[in-house]
């Protein structure tokens, strides 16, 4: 079998380097062929951003182009997009266009114009287009959505999910705030901010758990501890599905919280499902009594360790034998939760529930 081709096309992303090593586990069946920025030719300006966001490892394995159209040239096999969130659209059109495959980096897109646009230029294209989400290879996270789905907890009513302990992609005092005001990451514009950082996440997984499309989303958003930029460190989400509710926290702002679980946790009519995202054990609880302390689970599920190679695998056994995607990867459904994300985002300017816009009304 020949090996997939694969290039890195925007360098904005922490995650660059993420996706890299995932890939990189199944070395023996991929080539990288190089990497490229999307925003910029100016060799400074790349150079930093490939300091900043790309391991030495990869560094060392990726040719760097300093003119995208010369790599995508070489029409690889995957192009792993890690651009900022605004140029996800934009991107992943320059790679369809061409009859490549897309791997973006989450969230799908800055807004449901620019979702849609995707979807356009997908279905319009020989490539395909996938959006990559870290927590769709977390085994608890499979777990409790497999757990749900079997009934064991009655019917799901919601789903609760915060962010871990963390105050942002950089630590705070790792750049001064001059530096960090030039980031994307800081720049609402440009799709910085908590809430396409860590919100995305949740609406992701509420849509999931339920099986449902968001109906209309209020959203509230915050800045405690960036004076110096206009995106939000924290905001939270209720997403309403018509008879579930998803309840989201995305942030910035969160410090370390004891025993209180990130969640996903899932209430049903029979009972409570809870998940950490740094804990490989999902806990059942059945045996509920009002006004009482929680008593012990009913059941508790051991999940095996995450692993690089989940992502590595699913995408090569797609790609080279038309095996499933992870559904958190596939298209369609990253237009169901980009319409909750939208509207939350939308709520938040507004102040008011906004109504998810139709996913397919293209």
């Amino acid at each position: 079998m020949e090996k997939l081709k694969i290039a890195f096309l925007g360098l904005d992303h922490v995650h660059a380097s993420q996706m890299f090593f995932c890939m990189n586990t199944a070395s023996d069946q991929v080539e990288f062929i190089g990497m490229a920025d999307f925003l910029s030719k100016d060799k400074e300006i790349v150079d930093e951003k490939v300091s900043r966001n790309c391991a030495k490892q990869m560094q060392d394995a990726l040719k760097l182009y300093y003119d995208y159209d010369e790599l995508l040239s070489k029409n690889p096999d995957l192009v792993m997009i890690n651009s900022d969130v605004k140029s996800h659209a934009d991107c992943a059109i320059e790679v369809l266009k061409r009859d490549l495959n897309a791997v973006c980096e989450k969230p799908m897109a800055f807004d449901m114009a620019d979702a849609k646009r995707m979807y356009k230029a997908a279905k319009e294209s020989k490539g395909e287009l996938v959006i990559n989400w870290p927590i769709a290879w977390f085994p608890a996270f499979n777990k409790t959505k497999e757990l749900a789905d079997s009934g064991i907890i009655g019917e799901v009513l919601r789903v609760q999910y915060r962010s871990p302990s963390t105050r942002g992609p950089y630590r705070l005092d790792q750049f001064t705030p001059e530096e960090l005001s030039k980031m994307w990451w800081y720049q609402q514009d440009r799709g910085g901010g908590s809430i396409f950082d860590y919100a995305g996440y949740g609406c992701v997984l509420a849509t999931w758990i339920t099986n449902m499309t968001a109906k209309s989303v209020y959203g509230l958003k915050k800045n405690f501890f960036l004076p110096f930029s206009d995106v939000e460190d924290y905001s939270v989400f209720t997403i309403d599905f018509g008879d579930k509710v998803g309840l989201i926290e995305g942030s910035w702002s969160t410090m370390n919280n004891g025993e209180i679980a990130t969640g996903p946790v899932v209430y049903g009519t029979e009972g409570v499902i809870v998940a950490d995202r740094f804990d490989p054990v999902v806990k059942i609880y059945k045996d509920l009594k009002p006004y009482q302390p929680s008593p012990a689970p009913t059941e508790v599920f051991e999940c095996p360790p995450q692993t690089n190679a989940d992502m590595a695998k699913n995408l090569i056994e797609h790609f080279t034998l038309g095996a499933p995607l992870h559904e958190l990867l596939t298209l369609d459904f990253n237009m169901k939760a980009a319409s909750a994300l939208d509207a939350g985002c939308r709520s938040c300017a507004s102040g008011v529930s906004e109504k998810a816009e139709d996913p397919f009304m293209i």
